[in-house]
């Protein structure tokens, strides 16, 4: 598989070449400079997430870079409003997950009155992190693995994404033969909050909600600190994983020790998150976005470490082609700057 192609080559690009060491050349300035009179807006989710931290660390080192541009970040406020805002023009950057068909399937029915999927079409610019696919539940629920949930027909309250997620977690509960609607038949029900997020934590902790599904990097600032114990569910069923796969996830493992309450390893799956750009925002613009990332990645590595780790030669390069071959776009001024710097043809 493609994907898992993409990950294999380059988490071992990661380990095995640092940015610092590459002898790649020097990048050219671009063919013409980008006006004065730029205005971005970099989006994240929600306020504290780790995307969020990254959003606030990207549009700093484009501010440093760039003094002379208006440049902001901010939380978009939930799923629902950043798409809102993409379909306003709003947002110029923003983070994007490989599951496009799912945000297709769940939000273009919402909006009826236009060409959704045209309306939300992005370009690539950057792989941002790895998004391991997080499962968790209170101990007292007694649940070990999500099929548990199906065979006993537990009645959770679940703090979960209302888009994408909650789809993404339907796929799961159809492969073990049930659905979204029936497990609120026999008395579950979803709460809408990023499960990783303090929003979440309080909720757990209160007992309002006992489980969250959830995908992001890890570790979680809020899941870091929380003195609460949780139990990660594994998503390690063969046909699950393959299931998964299909929505360009591949097998990962979320190690031990990761949180205070992680003694064993817990096997789940990840997907790859981009920062992407509106694509009628110009190259030349976009070109100085990665400029600025790459000249500045100590202030990225400050906020959100295991983005930096992506940002090498050879992981950027398996990116662009992995994307070329799925048809998925990459901005010309992104690929410009790494044809400039001799990571890609």
């Amino acid at each position: 598989m493609k994907t898992r192609s993409l990950l294999a080559f380059g988490l071992l690009a990661v380990v095995t070449v640092a940015l610092t060491g590459c002898s790649a050349p020097q990048p050219s300035a671009p063919e013409n400079e980008p006006a004065d009179d730029v205005t971005l807006t970099f989006l994240g989710i929600e306020a504290a997430s780790p995307q969020q931290l990254q959003a606030d660390a990207i549009a700093e080192t484009v501010r440093l870079e760039h003094p002379e541009w208006s440049v902001t970040s901010m939380a978009a406020g939930g799923e629902a409003r950043l798409i809102e805002r993409r379909i306003a023009g709003e947002a110029h950057f923003y983070f994007s997950s490989s599951f496009r068909d799912l945000e297709i399937a769940t939000f273009a029915p919402l909006h009826p009155g236009i060409e959704f999927e045209q309306a939300t079409a992005y370009s690539l610019v950057m792989p941002s992190s790895e998004a391991h696919v997080q499962l968790f539940a209170l101990p007292r629920t007694g649940l070990t693995s999500p099929a548990d949930i199906v065979e006993r027909r537990y009645p959770f309250t679940m703090g979960c994404g209302a888009g994408i997620m909650r789809s993404l977690f339907g796929r799961i509960l159809e492969y073990y033969g049930s659905s979204v609607e029936e497990s609120e038949s026999w008395g579950a029900s979803y709460e809408a909050m990023i499960a990783s997020s303090l929003t979440s934590v309080e909720s757990l902790q209160a007992g309002r909600t006992d489980m969250g599904f959830t995908f992001g990097t890890i570790p979680s600032p809020a899941l870091t600190g929380a003195t609460l114990d949780l139990r990660y569910l594994p998503l390690s069923d063969p046909g699950l994983v393959s299931m998964l796969e299909g929505y360009g996830c591949v097998p990962a493992v979320i190690p031990a020790g990761t949180y205070r309450f992680l003694t064993a390893d817990v096997p789940t799956v990840i997907t790859i998150e981009s920062l992407v750009a509106r694509p009628d925002i110009a190259d030349d613009v976009v070109y100085g976005v990665c400029e600025a990332v790459f000249k500045h990645l100590d202030v990225l590595a400050a906020a959100h470490p295991s983005a930096v780790v992506l940002l090498t030669p050879e992981y950027v390069a398996s990116a662009v082609a992995l994307a070329q071959s799925n048809d998925e776009p990459y901005h010309p001024g992104a690929l410009r700057y790494y044809r400039d710097r001799g990571w890609i043809d």
